[in-house]
């Protein structure tokens, strides 16, 4: 073959190729689209889709209108408290009563549901494009799964900043890792979420130590010669933190915080070099095992994982979606991922401790904080 042949076989070979990828592409997109349309006409004959929901209720009842208008399927929405749905769904389980077609709520509650056989995978429910590409969301390489077995996916991630300070009595800057808690000028000025039982301080406390970023000496140490104050009402520290009781609180929920943010309090959370853990709040969700509205769950969860809905969820709450393509726009300030920050993430870390050691690590924070409880 001369050189001129030779070239225009090369031409035609990458012809060919570039040919192939695009058909490949075609055939991809259509593939999505076809089970796209299929699912959705299934959805709409199917009426409705029953979502349990332990938080964002208020908030989905008010969009179930445009949802229906949208899709043609009605929300059905059933509220509560993460402990009285997780109440709800084993009282359901054990009558073989198939009610619910989607759980979310927060990790806490729905992480037994995996060994309850309540849920089920939700990788091969997930359709459209710009849910399935791990590059629109924070994760990058992967979808922001809560469980290796894939039943549970998160919606949120904000920084959970543990230190929040009241500004009128230390600066912004002076506290800049956990181990300025330590020093004596805030001796009898901290409040703490109580780690000895489950909740914000608890999950705080054993994220830290997952994390390496403090010790069992540490905490012993801070007990010991700090006078630190302990608490299990979230809005009695908050409230004290803005009245200046106290200088510094440590894993009040950012719920609870924002409230006081909007309020003008002078209050800002801590940056530490140590970096924070992102966090999830409500924001799980899973399909339900034997689904009464199967392809109305598919539809459901499609579009919350979506720009649409991530934007929806987002807006309702203040929280920063764990997707990184929508605007931060109606995002509390301190709930912001900055670039820059050192993150960990919640979920994956305490995996673990969530299926097998959390009552190790109650036992652990009960003797250490024991001497403090009732004072």
């Amino acid at each position: 073959m001369n050189k001129s042949g030779g070239k225009y076989f090369i031409v035609i070979i990458m012809a060919i190729s570039v040919a192939a990828t695009l058909m490949g592409y075609v055939k991809a997109e259509a593939q999505w689209e076809a089970k796209w349309q299929q699912t959705l006409e299934a959805g709409k004959k199917e009426g409705k889709v029953a979502v349990y929901i332990s938080s964002l209720g208020p908030a989905l009842r008010k969009q179930a209108p445009v949802f229906k208008e949208k899709f043609g399927i009605e929300v059905e929405v059933t509220s509560g408290r993460g402990n009285a749905i997780l109440s709800k769904l084993r009282t359901e389980k054990t009558a073989e009563l198939n009610l619910a077609d989607v759980v979310m709520g927060g990790s806490n509650s729905l992480q037994p549901l995996n060994k309850l056989g309540v849920t089920e995978p939700l990788d091969n429910k997930l359709i459209l494009p710009e849910v399935t590409n791990t590059k629109l969301w924070h994760t990058l390489d992967s979808l922001p799964w809560l469980d290796g077995a894939k039943h549970f996916l998160r919606f949120y991630a904000y920084p959970n900043r543990d230190i929040s300070i009241n500004t009128d009595l230390v600066k912004p800057g002076e506290i800049q890792s956990w181990q300025d808690l330590l020093k004596p000028p805030y001796k009898g000025k901290i409040v703490w979420s109580d780690p000895s039982v489950p909740g914000s301080g608890f999950n705080g406390f054993c994220t830290l130590l997952i994390n390496k970023v403090t010790d069992k000496n540490y905490y012993l140490q801070m007990v010991a010669t700090q006078d630190i104050a302990l608490s299990r009402d979230l809005r009695q520290m908050a409230e004290w933190l803005a009245r200046g009781k106290y200088a510094v609180a440590v894993s009040v929920a950012g719920g609870t915080m924002s409230q006081f943010f909007n309020a003008g309090a002078h209050l800002a959370y801590v940056i530490v070099k140590e970096g924070t853990y992102l966090s999830h709040d409500g924001g799980i969700v899973g399909i339900a095992a034997k689904a009464p509205h199967p392809n109305a769950a598919k539809v459901f969860v499609n579009w919350l994982f979506s720009r649409e809905g991530q934007e929806f969820a987002q807006r309702a709450t203040g929280y920063m979606s764990a997707r990184n393509d929508i605007s931060t726009e109606g995002v509390n300030p301190e709930n912001r991922r900055i670039a820059g920050e050192r993150y960990f993430d919640a979920a994956s870390s305490r995996d673990d401790w969530m299926e097998k050691d959390q009552e190790k690590y109650l036992a652990l924070a009960k003797e250490i904080f024991g001497p403090l409880i009732g004072r």
